[in-house]
Formats: structure tokens, C-alpha cells, sequence
């Protein structure tokens, strides 16, 4: 039996066979070897990785040498002038384009054959022969023997400017902006109060200005004119730029507006005008009978304007005109008329009109686009009820002003 059992078990081991329990601790330990030797490839693989990336990091490390430049030959730096022209094998009497020509011959030979040494020397040699050096050395004697202003030469200021003078003109541009705005909206104190004059007349002014400064308590009053003549002005001598300052000064809606005969109707047509029937109704029933004396009401209305200048009109500016309504043939009080003429200096007008056919008056009324109409017409009014007490100052520089009238 013990026979056959050794049989068995020869057999079995001539035929790789081994008991079951023994089969399975031999595949465990082959696991357990294999698992080690993985680990232990996986550390070697690491460890070689490491070496590696370490000696690609050395290699990077490794400074790259830095190529020293090339120095020219001292001996040439010694040549004069004429020395360096012949070094180029050329005549003292070659002119600019030989040595050009030369030069670069040379330069392309050597540098086809990788010789520096060369390049560098002819390259010296070329600045002396060509008179570069010396012009060189000479602007920079005369630099340090000149005067410095701020660091710098008259000469440098002025190729200073001439490269960035643009840049400080912009600067200054932008400096003198900024401080007209920043006086404009904070230090200056605001227009409290602006007449415009549009006609053929002169107007001092000053006159208003200190009214409205003295008598109504502005800051800042702002009175302009233009002298502008609507019509036949052709005998008329007038401000070429009259119209524009009208313009202009219509662009910032004015609160009280003077006009002359010939000029308002233009002006009550296009709607720059405010038509005051209630006030006028007011000042009858509470303005004295002298103050009342001194103004008229301008009467007007849109079909008045058609009847006297349609005609006269372009066909172009007939077809654009609206058809008049109703309402149209209304006359409204645009504003009031100042006929004496000491009244109309002592407001600072001098009618210039040399047609004897216009009527000699301005009318002052109040502008459609105030920013604040209320007092704009409280102070319109007020102007026109002191027209006594302007005239008072006025006479008093202005003595003989009612005889010559």
C-alpha cells in the first residue's frame, strides 16, 4: 500500500502533478513573489525616471555659453581719415559711393565665409573713412562744452520737440480743457441771466449788465448783440458775422430778446418769441400811466408774417410753408416796443438804419426757450418800468442828449 502511494506520488510528480494543499500554497507564494517583483520593477522604473528627469534637469541647468563680441582690431581704431579710406584699398579721392560700394563687397565676402573678426573691422574702418566717427566725437565734445538746461543740450531740446513735441501739445491741449471745464462748472459762477439783441443797431453792453448786476441782483449776466439787417440792406454797412452770432447766441436759448422793425417778424414766425397778452392785461391794470406811456405793444401773428414776406420768398420756401389755420390770424403781444430814442440809448441801443422808410424802435420781449420763463418775464417787465430811472443815468453822462434829440 505504502508502495503504491510512492508510486503514486513518483507519478504524480513525474507528471508535474502535487496534491491539492500543496498546489495552493505554491500559487500563493508564486502571487506574493510576483506582486514583489512588480514592486520592485516599479521602484527600479521609478528610480530610473527620477535619474533621468534629475539629469535633464542638470543638462538645463548647464549654463549656455555666451558668445563674447567681437572686437574690432585696435590698430584701426588709430587710423585717420585717409589711412582708413586706403585700408579699403581705394584712393584718397574716392567719393561716398566707392567707399559704399566698397564696403559692401567686403561685408558680403565675409560674411559668407563666417569671418567676424573681419565684419567688425571693416565696419570700424568704414565709420572712420566715412567721417562718421569724427562727427560723432565732435557732436559730443560740443555736448558736454554746451550749456545744459534741465539735463539737456539746445540741441537735444530741439530734437526732443521736434520727435515728441506733439506729445506736450496734447498734454496742454488737454490741460487747458480740463480747466475750462472745471471753471466753467464749479469756479465760475453760472449764467443767471442772458440777453440777446438781434438787429441793425449798436448796443453798449455794459449798460445792461450793470443793471441786471445792480438793480435785479445777477451774478453773472451774460448780454450779447448782433447786428444783423433782414431786408433790403443794400446800402447798409453790417457785421459779416452778424447771422452767425445770431445764431449762436439763439443756440443757448436767451431768456429776454431785443429786436428792431425789420428783424422781429422773422423771429415771432419761427416761434423764438412768447406772446405776453396776459401780462400786458396786468401791467394796464397795475403799471402807472407814465410807465404804460414809455412802451407799446407789438402786435403779430403767423398769417400777418405770410401777407408781407411770402411773396418775397423763394418758390421753395412758399411750397415748405404750412397752410394757416384759425389760430393763424390771431395777433398776440410778442413784446414791447421802446420808441424814444434817449429811452433806447439809456438801454444802450443806437439804431444804425440809413433807410429812411424803417421804423426807428426796438422791441424787447422774452424768449420761447427760457429755462425759466416766470422770471424771465418778471425781469423783462421790470426792465421796461425802469426805463425812467435808466434814463435819469444816462442823461446825467449824457447832458445835452435831449437837446440834440
Amino acid at each position: 500500500m505504502k508502495e503504491k502511494e510512492k508510486k503514486n506520488n513518483g507519478l504524480g510528480q513525474l507528471k508535474g502533478e502535487t496534491p491539492e494543499k500543496e498546489t495552493v500554497t505554491d500559487k500563493a507564494e508564486l502571487g506574493e513573489k510576483l506582486r514583489a517583483a512588480g514592486k520592485s520593477s516599479g521602484k527600479k522604473a521609478e528610480a530610473k525616471s527620477d535619474v533621468e528627469k534629475k539629469d535633464g534637469a542638470e543638462e538645463a541647468k548647464e549654463p549656455v555659453e555666451k558668445k563674447e563680441p567681437v572686437v574690432a582690431d585696435p590698430a584701426i581704431a588709430k587710423m585717420t581719415r585717409q589711412e582708413a579710406i586706403e585700408y579699403f584699398n581705394l584712393s584718397p579721392a574716392a567719393g561716398k559711393e566707392e567707399l559704399d560700394e566698397r564696403f559692401w563687397k567686403l561685408g558680403k565676402t565675409y560674411r559668407a565665409q563666417g569671418d567676424e573678426q573681419k565684419l567688425a573691422d571693416i565696419a570700424l574702418a568704414y565709420s572712420i573713412a566715412s567721417g562718421e566717427r569724427d562727427r560723432k566725437e565732435e557732436e559730443k565734445k560740443e555736448e558736454t562744452q554746451a550749456k545744459h538746461i534741465l539735463g539737456k543740450t539746445k540741441k537735444q531740446w530741439k530734437d526732443f520737440f521736434h520727435y515728441e513735441g506733439w506729445k506736450f501739445i496734447v498734454g496742454i491741449a488737454i490741460i487747458i480743457a480740463g480747466w475750462a471745464f472745471i471753471q466753467y462748472y464749479f469756479i465760475a459762477p453760472k449764467v443767471d441771466v442772458r440777453m440777446a439783441s438781434v438787429g441793425h443797431f449798436e448796443q453798449d453792453t455794459s449798460i445792461m449788465e450793470y443793471y441786471f448786476k445792480e438793480n435785479l441782483g445777477c451774478k453773472n449776466p451774460e448780454v450779447r448783440d448782433a447786428d444783423v439787417a433782414t431786408g433790403d440792406a443794400e446800402n447798409e454797412k453790417v457785421d459779416e458775422y452778424g447771422v452767425q452770432k445770431a445764431t449762436n447766441m439763439f443756440a443757448v436759448h436767451p431768456d429776454i430778446i431785443v429786436f428792431d422793425a425789420p428783424t422781429v417778424p422773422v423771429y415771432v414766425n419761427s416761434g423764438d418769441l412768447y406772446p405776453l397778452d396776459e401780462q400786458y392785461e396786468q401791467m394796464k391794470a397795475t403799471w402807472s400811466t407814465e410807465d404804460l406811456a414809455r412802451i407799446e405793444p407789438y402786435y403779430y401773428s403767423k398769417a400777418k408774417f405770410y401777407e408781407e414776406f411770402l411773396d418775397d420768398m423763394p418758390e421753395t420756401y412758399q411750397e415748405a410753408m404750412e397752410p394757416l389755420k384759425e389760430e393763424d390770424y390771431i395777433e398776440h403781444v410778442y413784446g414791447f416796443i421802446v420808441r424814444d430814442k434817449i429811452d433806447q440809448a439809456a438801454l444802450g441801443y443806437k439804431i444804425l438804419w440809413k433807410d429812411p422808410n424803417v421804423e426807428r424802435i426796438i422791441i424787447v420781449g422774452v424768449g420761447a426757450g427760457s429755462s425759466d420763463l416766470n422770471k424771465s418775464i418778471e425781469r423783462t417787465l421790470q426792465i421796461l418800468q425802469d426805463i425812467d430811472l435808466l434814463r435819469e443815468d444816462y442823461l446825467v453822462d449824457h447832458p445835452y442828449a435831449e437837446s440834440e434829440d
